[in-house]
């Protein structure tokens, strides 16, 4: 193995950052509703066959790494993510643009399961928190410039330019990833039984109807579709649990899974990313609605939580060396609540500088927590299920954005709508649905790390 992964972990950064740089794709929707003469409601499978795809196959690709290699996996995906994003780019319907969002969701599952175990197995043990921390810092700056980037690439080449951007990074990419296979031993672990591709299967289809449920609550005031929808989901993953039960090898080894410390730790990943993305999803339209900014000035105001993810990563190896993983995710957790009850604060007329440090308090803690819980997960499962920890930490993010996005919308409209009865005015009604709406995920943050507070406290590593 060579004495420095450096070259390797840029490299594996070069091509997660296709991921992340999605979020440019959010800044090209009025331009692809236009194109394709669309109605609002419907420009929203572009966000859910992608999301829905990736976040049901991932940890079914990352058991597949830690079986057939994980380089082979990441390989596979970067070459189908320079197809999709040609697809994506030169896509003659909406028909077709939305299978190419699918092809993208399974690129970046192939991708994502795998990374995180890439990123620890090119060190040794002691440097495992560095690597996820250098990890998670590229993938915060590539979303720091994702919404810049979009807004030039549309600027100049219409929507079609935020796919096609990507095309030559995913190329790029592929041809580095020989740096990244040079720092893996061909030695390491691995499991003794066969891919268990039905299990996967009944796994992908569970995650698939589970996720899809709350998207389709968010966009419809029916839930008789969503329902049972999402109990079949709930019945398929208990038939998956009792098939992985009679597993001689599980996707979990059966003690990880049944700790309530782990289960804690994961549930965490799931509150913290739920209540987190309230705050990219709703504040810019407080800078809109309210302060009456430009699309520039909100979007380098959000710019700064990105930063703040960024120093929160950063400084997550000092962090936890000094007191610990399960600490520092305590600690990131008093910072989440911190900057969400200091959201929930602002006034009509609040000073801009509230705001940035708002935002860097709560940037920060997400940093810092996505980092320690990365390592706690990864340092909990056997090196041989270093693909299914990676992507296991992946699976509880989707989880908890895609919840954050069903359930944060529909609050802010019914608190906008008892507003209305009360103020009779729209800018109030929406200030107090803000008000109300960030005070709700302070305290379900505030709940949970109280509740579970004794568990992210000095106990044994």
């Amino acid at each position: 193995m060579p004495r420095s992964p450096v070259a390797g972990l840029a490299a594996l950064g070069l091509g997660t950052a296709l991921v992340p740089l999605d979020f440019a794709v959010n800044v090209a929707f009025p331009a692809i509703t236009e194109a394709f003469a669309l109605n609002t409601r419907a420009i929203r499978w572009v966000a859910v066959c992608y999301v829905l795809t990736y976040g049901s196959l991932m940890l079914g690709f990352g058991a597949l790494g830690d079986r057939i290699g994980h380089v082979r996996v990441y390989r596979a995906g970067l070459l189908l993510a320079a197809v999709a994003f040609t697809l994506c780019t030169f896509a003659p319907s909406y028909d077709l643009l939305l299978f190419a969002r699918v092809l993208q969701g399974i690129s970046v599952a192939l991708t994502l399961s795998c990374a995180p175990a890439l990123a620890t197995l090119m060190v040794d043990h002691a440097r495992r928190t560095w690597a996820l921390s250098t990890y998670a810092a590229m993938s915060a700056v590539a979303a720091v410039t994702a919404p810049l980037l979009g807004g030039v690439c549309l600027a100049g080449f219409g929507w079609r330019g935020v796919y096609g951007m990507r095309i030559p990074i995913a190329v790029i990419a592929l041809l580095c990833v020989p740096l990244i296979a040079r720092c893996i031993d061909p030695n390491r672990p691995r499991p003794q039984q066969p891919f268990d591709l039905t299990g996967s299967a009944m796994l992908a289809g569970a995650m698939a109807l589970i996720l899809l449920a709350p998207a389709l609550i968010s966009q419809t005031t029916d839930t008789l579709i969503a329902l049972p929808i999402a109990l079949a989901g709930f019945m398929l993953m208990a038939a998956f649990a009792r098939r992985e039960r009679a597993m001689p090898e599980p996707f979990l080894p059966t003690a990880i899974a049944r700790s309530r410390d782990f289960q804690v730790i994961n549930l965490g990943g799931i509150v913290v990313q739920f209540t987190c993305f309230a705050v990219p999803l709703i504040t810019p339209y407080f800078l809109l609605r309210v302060l009456h900014w430009n699309p520039m000035s909100c979007g380098a105001m959000l710019a700064l939580w990105s930063v703040g993810s960024l120093l929160g990563s950063t400084l997550a190896v000092r962090c936890i060396a000094a007191i610990g993983a399960r600490k520092a995710a305590g600690l990131a957790g008093v910072a989440i609540v911190l900057g969400l009850a200091g959201v929930a604060a602002w006034p009509r007329d609040v000073m801009p500088a509230i705001m940035m440090g708002c935002l860097l308090i709560h940037g920060f803690g997400l940093g810092l927590f996505q980092v320690a819980y990365s390592d706690l997960v990864i340092g909990t499962l056997p090196v041989a299920s270093r693909g299914v920890a990676g992507s296991l930490t992946m699976v509880t993010r989707t989880v908890g954005i895609v919840l954050g996005a069903s359930i944060w919308l529909g609050l802010l409209q019914a608190f906008e709508a008892t507003g209305v009865s009360d103020l009779a005015r729209e800018r109030d009604a929406f200030m107090r649905g803000f008000t109300l709406l960030f005070c709700c995920a302070s305290a379900v943050a505030l709940v949970f790390f109280g509740l579970t507070a004794r568990r992210w406290r000095g106990v044994p590593q």
